[in-house]
């Protein structure tokens, strides 16, 4: 029982390849590089307070590394949406616990708040942008309200909410720079990924053009060879062989002088699609030129198996077809060369198939004929 088959829904194999998203890369890449430099700074800081025998701090980085090394970890299994969260995440602690501990709201570590505040827009968007501005607000009013209530005791020599007021609109002013030109960062990246993804597409469609017949829409005798090697490597590791089916349409030229191109164009899309139509999954078809095409069979054993596609296809194209208002019954001949039996060469092999077809038209038309050596 042989499957149908639509030729045209085939995937090419010469356009098949794996896309990659070079902006996705580049993301990555910094997600990456900015866990790798915050590790080592964490770790030297490690180093430079178990020395001062700091144990307390030392802990504390302990558990940051252990969070950098998760967020790696997750980069690496293909999660850097995750990854970069969580960098975030041990950014925003890092500012803050150093705050905390220094000289709070005057702590030069304030200063680290505009590059979390970076990191997030380029690498995971608005939201969190807006998200980590607000953590950072927050918790600049909640330390000026713990340093005022004795909750802490850091090295500021002030206490006002003075402090609140000039710090805060530093950083919102900072965050708002950021924002813009990160803003426009992503756009540009995004108008560059719209360009590449056009000049891809336009890339892919040149290639279809190249391999396709415009006519019909099968692939033409340029994808003829690759499809016979690809048919005769996965034939021979099954243990069987490949039929190439040499077609030609009978008496095409003295209809197509008779009623004109269009029609015979119209009859050309027809047997395509009927042909098609009749073969399995595995087989292929292509037109040569004109009014002949060629059908690779795969995994032929034996003449019989041949010889059962043919009958349905014969069957197939003999059904009447109505075109512009004309009532058709077109005919073939076909000549048959088996690969390994009759050769591996795919341009001798064609010249068999030929060969085989012009005997079948001797022999009557309407047939098709197996190439036997003289």
């Amino acid at each position: 029982m042989h499957e149908p088959n639509n030729q045209k829904n085939q995937p090419d194999p010469l356009n098949q390849s794996r896309r990659t998203d070079p902006i996705q890369q580049i993301r990555t890449k910094r997600i990456s590089q900015g866990i790798l430099v915050m590790l080592l700074a964490v770790l030297t800081l490690s180093l430079v307070n178990f020395f001062a025998s700091q144990s307390v701090v030392v802990i504390a980085l302990l558990f940051t590394i252990a969070f950098l090394l998760l967020s790696l970890l997750l980069l690496r299994k293909g999660y850097p949406q995750a990854a970069a969260a969580l960098t975030v995440f041990v950014m925003f602690v890092c500012v803050a616990q150093a705050m905390w501990g220094g000289a709070g709201l005057r702590s030069s570590a304030l200063t680290g708040y505009p590059a979390v505040l970076l990191f997030a827009m380029i690498m995971l968007g608005k939201r969190t942008f807006y998200a980590a501005l607000v953590a950072m607000l927050v918790y600049m009013v909640f330390l000026v309200y713990a340093t005022s209530l004795g909750l802490r005791t850091g090295l500021e020599d002030a206490t006002s909410f003075r402090w609140l007021g000039d710090y805060g609109v530093i950083l919102i002013a900072a965050a708002f720079i950021i924002r813009v030109l990160a803003s426009d960062l992503l756009a540009l990246l995004d108008a560059l990924h719209i360009q590449m993804d056009a000049a891809n597409q336009s890339k892919l469609q040149a290639e279809h053009m190249a391999n396709h017949d415009n006519l019909t829409g099968l692939p033409n005798r340029r994808m003829a060879e690759h499809y016979f090697e690809e048919l005769l490597r996965q034939s021979q590791q099954d243990q069987a062989g490949v039929g190439l089916v040499f077609v030609d349409v009978d008496n095409f030229k003295t209809f197509n002088d008779s009623h004109g191109h269009d029609l015979g164009d119209d009859l050309l899309r027809h047997l395509g699609q009927t042909i098609s139509s009749q073969l399995r999954k595995s087989d292929r078809l292509v037109r040569i030129a004109g009014d002949e095409f060629l059908i690779m069979l795969s995994n032929i054993s034996r003449d019989k198996d041949v010889e059962l596609i043919l009958e349905k296809i014969r069957g197939a194209v003999a059904s009447p077809v109505t075109l512009q208002n004309e009532t058709l019954i077109p005919a073939l001949s076909m000549g048959i060369a088996l690969a390994p039996e009759h050769g591996q060469d795919f341009k001798e092999l064609v010249t068999k198939a030929d060969h085989a077809m012009y005997q079948a038209k001797a022999a009557g038309r309407n047939r098709y004929h197996f190439f036997r050596p003289a």
